[in-house]
């Protein structure tokens, strides 16, 4: 079994490549450096000579480009599967949000996230579209909370909040939840988040004890959002099962 995944030079599809191997599947990597993403007859080309089981969306690109890939993924019956993001709600919208709320950011963003979704809703009725929260990894060096965390550290302590209370979960968890979906699920739009209960400054602090308490955390209640996100037919790990909470 083969399966084709973007945005292998990211932060989630690494490690959703991982649980795909896992799994038998060989992975290929769509190298946007070597194929075209705008080149309707390049791209069909290419998909037809990988012949994937499943296509992972996991990377960025233009709306277009998601556009495409539903489409030739539709055309063949090739299941489909995209990585959307909490930050498609708009900041007025206070979650936990269900997926019955439509989502209204119109930032850079969050306004490309929704676009993405609405042309692959359009193109493949069949397509997986999984919205997740911030991640977060073991390591700096991505777009993952640890990331996040260590850059602040750099400069003086971590402001966090106890007013925002962020969709988040484990990278490892993640993937295995998109794969769970992809493979057991009918087609649809799901909710995977693995935060039910915590703020940031919770989520920091209990980091902070996770990795040596190693960084200062500041209670900073600047920001006042939720962006929690409930989805009965996901299970995902919460991130209470690798973190201990006060």
């Amino acid at each position: 079994m083969n399966s084709l995944v973007t945005g292998m030079n990211g932060t989630v599809a690494p490690v959703l490549a991982d649980v795909l191997r896992m799994h038998q599947y060989e992975v290929t990597a769509w190298d946007r450096s070597v194929v075209s993403t705008t080149d309707p007859a390049i791209m069909e080309a290419f998909i037809d000579q990988v012949q994937p089981d499943l296509l992972l969306h996991i990377g960025m690109g233009s709306a277009e480009f998601a556009e495409s890939l539903a489409r030739l993924s539709f055309e063949r019956n090739i299941p489909f599967l995209f990585t959307s993001t909490a930050s498609v709600y708009a900041n007025h919208q206070q979650g936990p949000h269900d997926p019955s709320v439509l989502p209204e950011a119109d930032d850079d963003h969050g306004f490309y996230k929704r676009t993405c979704e609405r042309l692959i809703q359009a193109v493949n009725p069949d397509a997986y579209i999984v919205r997740i929260g911030w991640q977060i990894g073991q390591v700096a060096g991505s777009n993952n909370m640890i990331d996040y965390l260590e850059r602040h550290a750099s400069t003086g302590p971590i402001p966090a909040s106890k007013n925002w209370y962020p969709a988040c979960s484990f990278l490892e968890d993640t993937a295995q939840t998109l794969y769970t979906i992809l493979t057991t699920q009918t087609p649809g739009l799901y909710l995977a988040n693995g935060n039910s209960t915590h703020s940031f400054f919770e989520i920091a602090t209990a980091l902070n004890v996770y990795h040596g308490s190693k960084w200062k955390i500041e209670e900073d209640n600047t920001i006042q959002r939720d962006d929690r996100m409930k989805d009965t037919r996901v299970t995902i790990a919460p991130i209470s099962d690798r973190l201990s909470f006060m």
